[in-house]
């Protein structure tokens, strides 16, 4: 990604409401299995400036990794050194090396040129029992503008990430989609984007109005609370826990 988008995404992860919920999710599904265990051994994919590392920290000994030396630099710029540059499709560790591996909007990214690959390597770097945690943006209605500023070129839909996963190996234990209440929202807004004749550009908003910004948080929240409880039947992104067997 352009090294623009990777200074807004360091300037705005730590409250913007996406990425607050974002972390929101990804604390609640750690905790669902692994409850207070605070010994894992965890990767995660396509760190990106290392918002998450903070909080797969707190659940044991966390690294990332990224095919960006930009996105490195800003891991480090918040102090996170454990970090290297690697790809997805072809992991620098040895196998049945982690507990969990936390792979969040990584794969719909153009760099993985072959994300059955990427999948089957994580399945070979987690130990056996070991956890994929995934979360990518969904339904293919969806591709717009915002898609193509970060280089994206694909969207999952339920039944292509689940059986993805499986052919890659895995138990899907959990499989749902999320950011449901502002699907219509996002696709009038995606429709309307396509059809001008704008440069493409990222959604994310460093101006965002504060008062915006934490209605949407609170809305997200409730939203994604009811995911422990329910699966949604579409949304903005998806998300799944793979397990190996």
């Amino acid at each position: 990604m352009d090294k623009k988008i990777y200074e807004t995404l360091y300037k705005t992860e730590e409250n913007y409401w996406w990425f607050v919920g974002q972390r929101f999710i990804l604390k609640s599904y750690l905790e669902k299995y692994y409850h207070s265990k605070k010994d894992l051994l965890i990767l995660d994919v396509g760190c990106g400036t290392g918002i998450n590392l903070k909080l797969l920290s707190k659940f044991g000994t966390a690294c990332g990794i990224d095919v960006s030396e930009d996105a490195l630099d800003f891991c480090r710029a918040r102090g996170l050194n454990n970090v290297k540059k690697s790809d997805v499709m072809d992991l620098k560790f040895k196998s049945n090396t982690f507990d969990v591996v936390t792979s969040l909007g990584v794969f719909y990214h153009k760099k993985v040129t072959d994300d059955l690959k990427g999948f089957r390597e994580i399945y070979r770097v987690l130990k056996p029992r070991g956890r994929l945690f995934f979360m990518d943006p969904a339904m293919k209605c969806l591709f717009g503008k915002h898609d193509i500023a970060f280089q994206g070129i694909r969207r999952y839909s339920k039944r292509e990430l689940k059986l993805k996963l499986e052919k890659a190996g895995f138990i899907v234990e959990d499989i749902s989609y999320f950011n449901t209440l502002l699907f219509p929202f996002v696709y009038v807004n995606r429709k309307f984007g396509n059809m001008s004749k704008s440069q493409p550009k990222s959604d994310v908003n460093e101006n965002i109005n504060p008062f915006l910004n934490s209605i949407l948080k609170m809305v997200y929240i409730a939203e994604l609370s009811g995911l422990q409880y329910m699966n949604y039947p579409f949304g903005v992104n998806i998300l799944a826990v793979g397990k190996k067997k």
